[in-house]
This record gives C-alpha cells, structure tokens and sequence, in this order.
C-alpha cells in the first residue's frame, strides 16, 4: 500500500491538495493518467489536505507530487 499527495485539477477550478490511499497491486504503478483514472472511477481512497470552497463534481487533471510506502 502506497499513500500519495496528488494536486487535482476538479471541475470546481481549483487544485485541491489530497492524500490519496493507493493499492498498487490492485491499481498499478502510480502515474498520472492511473491516479486520475482511479479517482474519477471512484477506485482510489482520498482525503482532502488542503480545502478550497466549492463542491467537487469532477476530476480534470492530476500531477503526483509525492509517494510514501505504509
């Protein structure tokens, strides 16, 4: 189990800094377009680390800034 800091690109026009819970046996290496594909297809735990006002409707953009093993 791996846990990344991802800076998502949402629907809401902001970049919102989450900690994402990532399975790499069950979701491959994490990239961008595989942790992007996870969080739209609602495959990838999250939290939001840093929040920004609005509602979230959509993931447009990922880019992984850091990968920590458990």
């Amino acid at each position: 189990m791996k846990y990344l800091t991802v800076s998502a690109d949402c629907t809401k026009e902001s970049r919102d800094l989450l900690s994402v819970e990532w399975d790499e046996g069950k979701l491959g290496e994490p990239t961008e377009e595989t942790v992007l594909k996870a969080l739209r297809e609602g495959r990838a735990d999250y939290d939001v680390v840093d929040v920004d006002e609005g509602g979230l409707s959509s993931f447009n953009g990922v880019e992984v800034l850091e990968v920590e093993d458990e």
